[in-house]
Formats: structure tokens, sequence, C-alpha cells
């Protein structure tokens, strides 16, 4: 009997459908970011940086921040290892599993309510030491009452600079290599970012490349943070405490300043009392015009950062959003030590 016209239409609409299918799951076209590639929050990772995050228990309707995390490996999972550091740099953990392809989201106040910070994700073995995985993207948005305030922003991932060449270990079951050198059985792990480190480098010196008139309406909150901690003890590092900038007006003059920045972050608006310039920050930046700052440490510290601007005017005519902040320069060899213990499958 001759098959019908019809019936070898859909024959071969199930073999397309087969082979797109197949497509799919091949690799992606184009050629990918290098690992060595510096840190950035358009790349993938096996360590991502959120900023910065805010919660209010009392009105999270309005004091909230969301943390969204994708697996983007298409056939491997992978335990993230989530740190909330506070401003003070105290420390609370959880982990979790990505399965294959798998995008998470969740609210800081489930998980962190009434606590400002900024979270650092590790993707980790099952026996809790940092592999090599280098398939995390993520972001965050959050929104304040108070301004108010709401961003999006992307979470800054540094790739792991490891792999089968240089590691003595075997990989896992997922074929993710861990870090050189890591002991599972130990209670702790030190991890290293630079260009000869575990992962890529931390910036040294950040610029916001624009900054609105405060005299204006307009508001900036500058947020600054350093992940070359403790994340067992919240210490060991000497946190971001001061740092020496410059800002510039529109007309190319500036202005030396220092600020203190706190222990492991902070989110402070910038004003005439912050930074104090001579003269102050209003006439340096008068209404209408705009300005940009850079700050470093004047010893050699890794920091991260992000601008969120809003207007106290009314957010229906002028411009709000965030971003992080720029890197121009890169921090020498930085350490932080990681806790080391299994993940354990929670099951109802």
């Amino acid at each position: 009997m001759r098959t019908s016209r019809k019936l070898t239409h859909v024959l071969f609409a199930v073999f397309t459908l087969a082979i797109m299918s197949m497509a799919a799951l091949a690799a992606d076209p184009g050629t990918s970011l290098p690992a060595s590639s510096q840190a950035s929050d358009q790349k993938q990772g096996s360590l991502l940086i959120f900023s910065h995050y805010d919660s209010v228990t009392s009105n999270v309707s309005a004091n909230d921040t969301r943390i969204n995390i994708t697996n983007t490996h298409v056939t491997a999972s992978v335990v993230v290892h989530f740190f909330f550091v506070s401003q003070s740099c105290n420390i609370a953990d959880f982990k979790t599993e990505l399965t294959q392809s798998q995008t998470y989201s969740f609210l800081v106040s489930d998980f962190d309510p009434d606590t400002k910070g900024y979270i650092m994700a590790v993707a980790e073995a099952e026996n809790g030491l940092p592999i090599a995985a280098n398939f995390l993207i993520g972001d965050l948005f959050t929104k304040s009452s108070t301004g108010p305030v709401s961003a999006n922003l992307g979470a800054i991932a540094f790739a792991a600079l490891w792999d089968g060449t240089n590691n003595g270990n075997n990989p896992n079951a997922e074929g993710f290599w861990p870090i050189p050198g890591g002991d599972s059985t130990t209670p702790s792990v030190s991890i290293t970012f630079g260009t000869a480190g575990n992962y890529n480098a931390l910036p040294r010196t950040l610029a916001v490349d624009n900054i609105p008139s405060y005299a204006g309406g307009d508001r900036t909150l500058l947020v600054l943070l350093t992940p070359a901690i403790s994340f067992i003890t919240g210490t060991g590092g000497t946190g971001v405490g001061t740092l020496f900038g410059l800002l510039y007006d529109d007309a190319e003059q500036s202005q030396s300043f220092q600020i203190s920045a706190g222990a492991c972050q902070s989110a402070t608006v910038i004003s005439d009392s912050y930074p104090r310039t001579a003269p102050r920050f209003t006439t340096v930046v008068p209404a209408g015009r705009t300005g940009w700052m850079k700050v470093y440490k004047t010893t050699d510290l890794g920091i991260l950062g992000s601008a969120i601007v809003y207007n106290i005017g009314g957010r229906d005519v002028n411009f709000h959003g965030g971003h992080n902040l720029h890197h121009l320069t890169l921090a020498g060899t930085q350490t932080a030590t990681l806790p080391v213990f299994p993940f354990e499958l929670q099951t109802n």
C-alpha cells in the first residue's frame, strides 16, 4: 500500500522536531567567553556576587529583594552554596541544587529578613568543595520605600580558572573538577582571586560613570563591598574600610576625598557629607549638571560595587535604576575562606 502524502508530511514533521531537539542540546553558536576573561555581569561563572540586598518584613510589598540564578549546563546539575553577608560581616548560608538548565528564584525576606548586605553564590560538589562549573548566571531585583529605590542588577560572575590540566584531583560524576588541593575532610578551604588564582581577579579601582545632581533632587545610592574575608567567621580580612577617591565635574575639574565604607558592605547616598569634598558635592555638581567619581583602597584590596539612582521629585518624570560599577584596575591576589561540609538534599 502506498503511503499517503498526508502521512508523509506528518512523519517529516516528527523527524524535523527530533532533529531540532537534538540541535537544542548541542553547543550554543558562536565562541564562548573564555574563563580567563575578567569578572563581569555579562559572563558565566562558578562564583557569583549579588552586590546588594535588603528587606523589611513589616512592609515586604515595598521593601524586598528577589535573587535569580540559572544553571545553563544542559546535562549536569550543580550544588550552589549561598552566603548572606551583612554589612557588619555576619554570615548566614544555605545550599540548594540546580538541575540542568534550571533557574531558581527566592525572596530575601524568606531567607535573611530585615538585613542589608550582599550575597556570594559558589558552585560546589556534594562533598562541599568548590568546583569548576562555569555555567552560573544570575541577577537581582531590589526595591525599597526609602527613596523610593528600585533596580535590576546583574550578578558579577567569576570563572574558575582550573581544570583537568592543572588539577591532580578527579572530576565528579557531572564532570566538574574540584578546587586544586581541596580536601573534603577539612573544615575549610581557602580560595584566591587573581590572574594566577582560583578565580578571576577582583577589581581594585571602581568608577561611577555618571552621578546626577543631588541639588536637582536626584539621589545616588553608592554600594561598596569586599569578598576578601572569611565566610566562616566574617573576619580574616581588613574589610572595606577607608577608600580614597576623586570626584570630577563635567568640566574635568576634580576634588579628592576619603570615605569610610564600613566593614563588609555599605550602601550610602552620595551627598554633601558623603563624600566630604571642598567645595561640597552640590557645588561641584549643581542642579542640572552631572559628575563622575572613582574610588580605590590605598592598600591592595579587591572591591566591588553598584550604584542605584532615584529622584525624590517623582519617578514618573525622572529616570531611575541601577548598574554595577565599572572595573578600571585589578587587585593582586586576594584570599577568602569557605566552610566545607556536605550537601544534604532535603526531602519531605
